[in-house]
């Protein structure tokens, strides 16, 4: 990859799920998540750009993830939203829809489901736009 820089991101670990771990429930974090084992229940970051999962060519989750950056090597059952990144290994396994912004593929990586490009959500973006009065333009109130 001539021209491109790697980034330090993936080589980070504040947590990790060693081989012989399952977790059972929902699992919050930030910085970077290092997966060897089995999650069997939803994996979310915050959208602020600094969390990473990592996901080990033996590691699985079985639920939704949302994450800004991922790495993945291993299986996944379940929907995947990446708000920025996304690098799918050669042994990624997913059965599910992926929502991307940017995607990074290997040959031999298997997705069953649909990939959806999706550019950055705005904040508030998903809500309806809230009319804000112009303090230069007078309303009828101010008429009357």
């Amino acid at each position: 990859m001539i021209g491109r820089k790697r980034t330090r991101r993936a080589r980070r670990v504040d947590t990790l799920v060693g081989s012989n771990t399952v977790i059972r429930g929902d699992v919050e974090f930030s910085g970077g998540l290092h997966v060897e084992g089995r999650i069997i229940g939803d994996v979310r970051a915050p959208a602020d750009g600094s969390a990473v999962l990592v996901i080990a060519e033996q590691g699985s989750i079985e639920g939704q993830v949302s994450v800004p950056h991922l790495v993945m090597n291993g299986d996944v059952q379940g929907d995947i939203h990446v708000s920025e990144h996304v690098e799918l290994g050669q042994t990624a396994r997913l059965s599910g829809n992926l929502y991307y912004n940017l995607l990074q593929m290997q040959e031999g990586a298997c997705i069953d489901g649909q990939l959806k490009r999706m550019e950055a959500p705005l904040q508030g973006e998903l809500e309806e736009p809230v009319a804000t009065p112009d303090p230069e333009i007078p309303t009828t109130r101010e008429h009357s």
